[in-house]
């Protein structure tokens, strides 16, 4: 019987964060999801922090070689998942189609299936090398979001990658009121825990 994909994720070390991924990791144990999740040390500021994703992701199926989910470190599981049809592509993720093109949420990143297959991987290099493009030239007072330089990866016209959509109960936000209406029952729910914490990434915890 196929097993679920292994889970990934990180969080900042000494920080709220570090608090924040324990639902995460008890969810797993609890439902018996294989997971791997990293502690680093914060680069700084929320943005580089989240930037880092696509990097850590890289090196994670170098390693394993193999299948993997990204959580973000504010996520949980509700209930046990299963195999969905999603896995069958190279990548999934949830996209908000009724935004335009150009809308820094038209994709969220809060939770990504990556599968071990060369489309896949040239595909988190492209987004690699948009996130650097954007971190370079980003305006002063301008936010960046990971989603944002994945958006632009998936959009260039060189990307082959089969990209399917996630369910929405693989990715529910947590108070999103059509979220709440459209997946009842989540399998993984996020807890957004950026609205929260992410002005005090810098702020240690005495740990």
């Amino acid at each position: 019987m196929p097993q679920f994909p292994l889970v990934i994720s990180f969080y900042t070390k000494n920080t709220l964060y570090q608090l924040e991924v324990q639902n995460l990791i008890a969810s797993c144990e609890k439902f018996g999801v294989k997971a791997d999740i990293d502690g680093i040390d914060s680069f700084g500021s929320w943005e580089l922090n989240c930037a880092y994703k696509p990097f850590f992701i890289y090196q994670k199926l170098q390693e394993y070689k193999k299948p993997l989910i990204w959580l973000d470190a504010d996520a949980v599981f509700a209930q046990k998942p299963s195999i969905i049809p999603a896995f069958e592509a190279d990548f999934s993720l949830r996209i908000n189609h009724e935004l335009p093109a150009d809308h820094p949420s038209k994709v969220n990143s809060g939770t990504l299936y990556i599968n071990y297959t060369k489309p896949a991987i040239l595909l988190l290099q492209a987004w690699i090398g948009q996130t650097k493009k954007h971190l370079l030239t980003k305006q002063p007072g301008v936010e960046f979001w990971d989603q944002i330089s994945l958006r632009d990866a998936l959009q260039d016209q060189q990307q082959t990658a089969k990209i399917a959509p996630l369910p929405l109960a693989y990715a529910k936000i947590f108070d999103h009121k059509q979220d709440l209406l459209d997946a009842p029952n989540p399998v993984i729910e996020h807890y957004q825990a950026s609205r929260r914490l992410k002005s005090l990434i810098t702020n240690k915890l005495d740990l």
